[in-house]
């Protein structure tokens, strides 16, 4: 029985490799579980060390007092000779951030010191717990350390961008303490496509790190050449309804155009329907928000579905045309071709276009949508607000929209116009009395001027009824401007006579009585505006 069991025993006996691997698999693990007992002790007795010092920190870091600089200079004394042991721990990390914020600027002065000038200091930003000592140096940065700072960060930019924690450092410092040279000088690192900038962008696409500053133009420059696969969870990234708050600046918008060229149309619905649940939700902050209208024009001026445009972006802003600054440059866009054009959308990608139809008609039916809500809203509004600039100058643009496709529902408007640039009553937009001298507002006031000159270029083009408002209007303006003429060739009111000339059929009637004057007319200053008359008299 005996040799029985031994032989038993040899049998089961596991193979002297395995019972090795299993030894040294068996002391790493004791010693990973000192290696905690130590960090706890270690923490342990830090906390202990320093634990009222800590709390009464806590209690005062959002007080401006002596006493908080004391306490904050104390704990740097005690924890100086040890700042790198503890600047990766949790509670010693947190301590640091506490100093930093509550010392005065002498103590701030010296931790900055002493951590930029070590070695160390680039792999502390890519910790759990040092990025957050990083982050809350760039807080409370000192202008002096400014450059230092960001030299480390350039030098270590390719690995950081992608790096969780170091990233959040370098994104904070770039959006609120670099300068425009030094965010310029990083970003040329990734401006062009390579292979390196496909690697970082999957990685930030894998860790999730989309909203930085440098990750949103590291998929901008990779999303064309992305495998489709990654391409589609960058759109999926950012077309989601709670991760919209990128739209609110500028690199935000940069991604939203360059996304928005590299999508089909099911994917530009789904857009187009989370954009207005966010402007229904966000509304109150959007309207103080410029870099949000940008993308809303990149959707409007390239999408062609214009309906859906109309029902998700237009149909939401439209009753806000008159009180925000952002939508009332929408609206301008629409109507005003110039504007359009001028728009410098290169540098962010508005440029691009993912539409197949024809600009002309996507702009009129835009142009068709928004009209009864303006046309009503203008003539609801108080008439005082019709002499600012800007809506003087969109009402010009409005009135060629409404003669040149013949909105009759306009036609009311057009001749309230006609009326309030030739009878000055009290009460209508251009109101004013007699001056002693006898001059008109038409004949000095700029805006009255603007329409007045708008109205007149439209006599070739208007037909039918607007036609006949229009030709009886210009006779009108032909004989003001005649009588006051001495007034009129000295003012800007020469442009009317000059806008009747060349774009009337009473340049002749113009001309003959203008020539009858020409003795007198000769002795004034030649102006650049008479200069132009003369080439005709």
């Amino acid at each position: 029985m005996g040799k029985k069991r031994i032989v038993e025993e040899i049998q089961n006996e596991e193979p002297e490799e395995v019972q090795e691997v299993k030894a040294k698999a068996e002391n790493k693990k004791q010693k990973k579980i000192v290696k905690n007992q130590n960090k706890i002790t270690k923490d342990v007795d830090f906390i202990s060390f320093l634990k009222e010092d800590i709390r009464f920190l806590i209690q005062h870091r959002n007080q401006e007092n002596e006493q908080k600089q004391q306490k904050a200079e104390e704990v740097y004394s005690k924890i100086e000779g040890i700042l790198y042991q503890i600047a990766q721990t949790k509670i010693g990390g947190r301590t640091i951030q506490l100093v930093i914020k509550c010392a005065d600027q002498n103590i701030r002065k010296q931790i900055f010191q002493k951590l930029l000038n070590d070695k160390q200091f680039g792999e502390l930003l890519q910790s759990k717990y040092g990025h957050y000592i990083g982050i809350t140096m760039v807080r409370n940065m000192l202008p002096e350390f400014r450059n230092q700072f960001y030299e480390i960060l350039l030098k270590n930019a390719n690995h950081y961008v992608a790096q969780g924690d170091a990233s959040i450092v370098l994104d904070r410092f770039l959006t609120r303490e670099a300068t425009t040279q030094q965010v310029n000088k990083v970003r040329a690192l990734f401006q062009n496509h390579n292979e390196k900038i496909d690697n970082l962008a999957m990685k930030i696409i894998e860790k999730g790190i989309h909203n930085h500053l440098l990750s949103l133009q590291i998929l901008k420059v990779a999303l064309p050449k992305l495998v489709p696969e990654e391409r589609q969870k960058v759109i999926e990234y950012f077309q989601q309804l709670e991760n919209l708050d990128y739209l609110r600046h500028k690199d935000g918008v940069s991604i939203f155009c360059a996304i928005l060229n590299v999508t089909d149309k099911k994917e530009r619905k789904n857009f187009l329907k989370n954009i207005q649940t966010y402007m229904q939700q966000s509304q109150e902050h959007l309207h103080r928000n410029s870099q949000f209208y940008l993308a809303l024009q990149k959707v409007i001026f390239t999408y062609d579905d214009t309906k859906q445009v109309n029902k998700s972006i237009l149909q939401e802003i439209l009753p806000e045309w008159l009180n925000s600054v952002h939508v009332f440059k929408i609206i301008q866009s629409i109507y005003q071709p110039k504007l359009r054009d001028d728009l410098k959308f290169d540098n962010i990608g508005l440029q691009n276009t993912v539409s197949l139809k024809d600009d002309e008609i996507r702009v009129k039916e835009l142009q068709d949508y928004c009209f009864e809500s303006i046309l009503n809203s203008l003539q609801q509004s108080e008439t005082s607000i019709l002499v600012e600039s800007n809506i003087n100058q969109f009402i010009c643009y409005f009135i060629q929209y409404i003669i040149k496709y013949s909105q009759v529902q306009g036609l009311d408007f057009i001749k309230t116009q006609t009326k309030q640039l030739l009878y000055f009553k009290v009460d209508t937009i251009f109101s004013r009395e007699l001056e002693q001298n006898g001059n008109y507002w038409i004949l000095t006031q700029p805006e009255a001027q603007r329409i007045a000159k708008c109205l007149i270029q439209q006599q070739q083009i208007a037909q039918d009824e607007f036609k006949e408002v229009i030709e009886n209007y210009c006779q009108k303006v032909q004989s003001l401007l005649i009588q006051n003429l001495k007034v009129t060739l000295i003012s800007k009111a020469i442009y009317l006579l000059l806008a009747l000339i060349e774009n009337t059929n009473l340049k002749e009637q113009v001309l003959q009585e203008v020539k009858k004057n020409r003795k007198w007319i000769d002795k004034l200053e030649k102006t650049q505006s008479l200069q132009i008359l003369y080439k005709y008299i």
